[in-house]
């Protein structure tokens, strides 16, 4: 019998989460709070432009997070959320992880190494976003693993989650080729191969 019931509850719990996943699927808008750099590593020497002046873990803490966050939502159709996930709208909320971002550890963030953010460490960096605007629906962040310089490619977490709960529903890893002149295209370039990744049918595959 405790078998059973073990069965039952266990049934139970994949047909909650199935439910919950099948939202982001169903939800004709989702809320776009930006690229959560907090926990990221910047790997490998970086330039700001044409080889030219060196930069910091100040400058990437103080001018390219918030320079990359706004450029996606500035330059919204070429980083086409709407076609990738086939929402009929997009809102861009980006406030909350553009704050967060000026917290991350200068010290920390440069290495000659990859870094590596656990699972487990995403649902408490989820639960700090906010928005003055949304208070329910369908969120989406990438949590930025790596700007690796070497590789020239980003790890990031495509992260989707129920706003009012801050419960996780989607949480992927990817990896965009970087391309592009200059230090914020280059990278740029890399959030777009993603998107581009996104609509050519990997986000239709986790319906699955």
């Amino acid at each position: 019998m405790k078998k059973i019931m073990l069965s039952l509850l266990l049934i139970g719990s994949v047909v909650l989460k199935a439910q919950d996943v099948s939202k982001v699927f169903s939800a004709t808008e989702i809320v776009w709070f930006g690229m959560d750099f907090t926990k990221a590593t910047f790997v490998g020497q970086f330039d700001q432009g044409m080889g030219a002046m060196p930069a910091t873990g100040g400058d990437m803490k103080n001018k390219w997070c918030a320079q990359w966050n706004n450029l996606v939502a500035t330059e919204q159709q070429n980083f086409d959320f709407k076609k990738a996930l086939s929402k009929e709208s997009v809102f861009y909320d980006i406030a909350s992880i553009n704050s967060l971002n000026t917290k991350m550890d200068p010290d920390k963030c440069m290495n000659l190494n990859p870094g590596k953010i656990e699972r487990s460490a995403i649902d408490g960096m989820v639960k700090k976003y906010s928005s003055a605007d949304k208070k329910e629906g369908i969120g989406l962040a990438f949590v930025v693993e790596n700007f690796n310089k070497s590789a020239q490619v980003a790890d990031v977490y495509v992260t989707f989650f129920d706003i009012a709960s801050k419960k996780i529903l989607i949480c992927e890893k990817m990896t965009g080729a970087a391309r592009g002149v200059g230090m914020r295209n280059y990278w740029a370039g890399a959030v777009k191969a993603i998107i581009k990744d996104l609509g050519s049918g990997t986000f239709n595959s986790w319906k699955k």
